[in-house]
């Protein structure tokens, strides 16, 4: 999940963490250098959040770089690197230090709209853990493809690992680095190299395109009983998604509609918000997810209230699978613990902690990890993922019939 603050001039509140103040501290440090440490100033360190930090080091070989090396470099580029370094010091593959570039392409990303493939990638080890450097022990995987894209296509699948982009490797690389790689202008094309599975590698040739995620894709259904549903599928918790859903289902229930199915497969999350708007249609008051900040506290937030579902008669049936993650997590698992509606698929993908969007004078930016988040029962879904109340495989081919809706409708009989 995302959530963004600001630093300077936008009004919204400043974060202030140990990574901040290490920061800061790398900022002051370089600032220092440049001022006078080749005349003789030590710059030998500065105050951070525990107390003084030795900075000499990092004084001592930006002097030799600057001095000795040979080979184009610019003070722009050092300092990007250098912060960049301090950031994936914190071995967390959801913090990252980010150019303007990098960070315009990834709020552009939870817009509603972006220019590219189509697919959802996350950076994840052999056994599903998160990861920071892709390489032999850190793959490129597609969570899922983007329904309508070009991704989705020309044939990619969740699961698959990208190992090249147009004929070079993405070992070496950050997740944000190899994205801005497969992303680009619509109508270019873009080779990528993926493994599925224990096959051979598969090249696709993709030409690129404005992927418009619609956020919800509501349907009238029927269980074999004559009785309604209403189906709501949910793309991502993007800026629009929580007004769009709120339209959808407030639809249904107008109609008459006691029967819900809400399909969470292949959302991959987004913002955290959103995700409590959402949840909040149906919880009427209570905890709906709780925060656990570094040092133990927690934090629960509770519903909104007021919302448009939450009639203890309106049943909920919730489809998850493993390209469930993040918000979508938090609002299945909100919805279960608090007892309006069962879960039905597969295991989620099991990302259990929040991020916030921290924007830097120059237009760069921090994405940093500021807290765990639990269910209300206090499950922490990290690494494991949510289970189905009902385990439901995926269709074996696409078309082939889908056993999850199936069974949730069978459920609503």
């Amino acid at each position: 999940m995302q959530q963004r603050f600001g630093l300077s001039g936008n009004g919204r509140p400043p974060l202030v963490t140990r990574a901040g103040a290490l920061l800061l501290a790398l900022l002051l440090a370089v600032g220092a250098y440049n001022l006078g440490y080749n005349s003789g100033s030590s710059a030998a360190g500065v105050t951070g959040a525990s107390g003084a930090i030795d900075l000499s080091r990092f004084n001592e070989v930006l002097d030799l770089v600057e001095t000795r090396h040979v080979g184009d470099k610019s003070e722009e580029t050092l300092v990007d690197g250098a912060i960049k370094g301090l950031v994936e010091s914190l071995n967390d593959p959801y913090s990252q230090y980010l150019t303007g570039e990098e960070m315009d392409a990834l709020v552009e990303g939870l817009s509603g709209s972006f220019e590219g493939i189509g697919a959802v990638i996350e950076s994840r080890g052999p056994s599903g853990e998160a990861c920071t450097t892709l390489g032999p022990d850190c793959y490129l995987l597609v969570v899922s493809p983007i329904d309508g894209s070009p991704a989705k296509a020309a044939g990619v699948q969740s699961g698959d690992r990208i190992t090249l982009v147009d004929g070079l490797t993405v070992d070496g690389e950050t997740l944000d680095e190899a994205v801005l790689r497969v992303r680009g202008a619509k109508g270019t094309s873009v080779v990528i190299t993926i493994i599925r599975g224990n096959a051979a590698p598969l090249n696709l040739t993709i030409i690129r395109d404005v992927i418009t995620v619609p956020a919800v894709e509501p349907e009238m259904l029927e269980t074999s009983d004559g009785s309604p549903v209403g189906y709501l599928r949910l793309a991502e918790f993007s800026e629009v998604a929580g007004d769009q859903f709120d339209q959808a289902l407030q639809e249904v229930v107008d109609a008459g509609i006691t029967r819900i199915i809400l399909d969470l497969r292949d959302n991959p999350g987004g913002y955290l918000s959103t995700a409590l708007q959402i949840a909040s249609e149906f919880i009427a008051d209570g905890v709906v997810y709780i925060e656990e900040t570094s040092d133990g506290e927690r934090d629960e937030t509770s519903a909104n209230g007021g919302g448009i579902a939450t009639d203890p008669t309106i049943k909920v049936v919730v489809l998850i699978n493993k390209g469930s993650a993040s918000a979508s997590e938090i609002l299945a698992g909100a919805l279960r613990d608090r007892g309006r509606a069962v879960l039905v698929g597969e295991t989620t993908f099991g990302k259990g902690v929040v991020q916030t969007f921290i924007d830097l004078k120059d237009g760069s930016g921090l994405k940093l990890t500021i807290a765990k988040w639990l269910t209300p029962n206090g499950t922490w879904v990290n690494k494991v993922g949510l289970t189905p109340d009902y385990p439901m495989p995926a269709p074996a081919t696409p078309g082939e019939g889908d056993p999850a809706l199936k069974k949730a409708l069978e459920l609503l009989k």
